[in-house]
């Protein structure tokens, strides 16, 4: 009869440490979200196209809360609830981590509410955002949305994640991004007439004020201090803007194309304290060539059509993600384009080798393109496991005879 008993022991026992890492694993999987490599939403809340601005990434969750009528099947759809975590790290907020609840349908891309909010403990400052987006019948395809907040914003997102940034501050005293508060809100309407057409406009209120370095913690790094976060002009800014993609949202993996157009106009009928109009094209391609290898490009233009950008909306070139020849933004303007290249071939498992081409401008003055000398800057690297991987680069900027040789690392990031 012992054998019985330890034999019932034993059943106990891996019974409850099943248990236990099932209710170990639920919060985990309520916190996951889809790929996001190719679009990535900041913690502006805008994704590359400048759309959903507040808007969490997707959630996956295990639980339901209600069930809703369909107009088109008569079917129950789906409406789930689930836990929001977000964690950033940079010199201004220190840590701040945020957390929240969302509900979605499992069709739609942004929830249909959601409330989130958290504190940045280096300046002492708590943040948070609250908002909606909701369809306009079963089969218009139209969406509505709003969004109230406050954040730790930054034009930069288009050049670094914020995951990655985050990764880059702890470990190597390094934030790439240049930071300023804004509170406000702001409200859309979408169009999406198929999966591949995406139609917005909208219009956002927000107060921005500078922020300073508050931070200095971080692993490692060369340097006793993070770079001093720039200032920027203080005020409300109110704009208005329009916005059209064509090609899907996350590029498929046998390759495909994407272009999106986004105007915005703040001050005019908006009023308040800044007043331009600025408009940014983008074009991404990839495409598989055999087993082996692929490639992708980018093409970015931005150009200032009216009045004058404060500083905390000029487009800066250089050094990561950019011209990757050169020092950190080491080039700026109201205009600029942009083109990057980049093509892999599988060495062995896991292990691509890869050589690619960066060619752009920044510069002041609609009216001088004809005065500028664009960059070209290429150079070699080594990606570890799929797309978009881990990156490790060597790059020069081919004008200068005597340039540099320049090291960069890039952590799950693709453009």
């Amino acid at each position: 009869m012992a054998w019985r008993a330890t034999a019932a022991r034993s059943v106990a026992r891996g019974i409850a440490l099943a248990a236990f890492l099932l209710a170990a694993m639920a919060p985990v999987a309520a916190a996951q979200s889809p790929d996001s490599s190719v679009v990535a939403a900041d913690s502006t809340g805008r994704d590359s196209l400048g759309t959903t601005a507040g808007v969490p990434p997707p959630v996956a969750v295990p639980h339901t809360t209600a069930d809703w009528e369909t107009l088109a099947t008569g079917l129950p759809e789906q409406v789930r609830a689930g836990l929001l975590f977000d964690f950033v790290y940079n010199r201004v907020d220190g840590p701040a981590p945020q957390v929240g609840v969302a509900l979605r349908r499992e069709r739609d891309p942004a929830p249909l509410l959601y409330v989130m909010g958290g504190y940045a403990f280096s300046r002492e400052r708590a943040l948070g955002s609250a908002g909606f987006e909701l369809p306009l019948g079963d089969r218009s395809g139209v969406r509505v949305g709003a969004d109230a907040y406050r954040r730790t914003a930054s034009e930069d997102e288009w050049i670094v994640g914020s995951a990655e940034n985050t990764i880059f501050a702890l470990l190597a005293r390094t934030d790439y991004r240049d930071w300023y508060e804004a509170e406000g809100w702001d409200g859309r309407a979408i169009w999406e007439p198929g999966r591949d057409v995406s139609f917005e406009v909208g219009a956002t209120v927000e107060e921005h004020a500078s922020l300073r370095n508050r931070t200095r913690i971080s692993a490692f790094g060369g340097t006793y201090r993070f770079r001093e976060n720039p200032s920027i002009d203080p005020g409300t800014d109110g704009l208005i803007a329009a916005a059209v993609r064509v090609g899907p949202l996350v590029l498929p993996r046998e390759g495909g194309s994407r272009v999106t157009l986004r105007y915005e106009r703040s001050g005019g009928p908006m009023g308040r304290d800044f007043d331009y109009g600025r408009l940014r094209a983008t074009l991404h391609g990839s495409r598989l060539q055999g087993k082996r290898a692929s490639g992708r490009a980018r093409i970015i233009v931005g150009s200032t059509r009216e009045g004058t950008l404060p500083p905390q909306k000029i487009w800066h070139l250089g050094g990561i993600g950019t011209l990757r020849g050169h020092e950190y933004k080491a080039l700026s303007g109201d205009q600029f384009f942009l083109a990057n290249g980049e093509g892999f071939y599988r060495l062995r498992k896991n292990v691509y080798g890869m050589a690619f081409l960066d060619w752009g401008a920044a510069w002041f003055g609609a009216g001088n393109l004809d005065r500028v000398q664009p960059a070209i800057d290429g150079g070699l690297g080594i990606r570890l496991f799929g797309e978009p991987g881990v990156m490790v680069t060597a790059a020069r900027d081919f004008k200068r005879d005597d340039g540099p040789i320049l090291v960069g690392v890039r952590l799950g990031a693709a453009f």
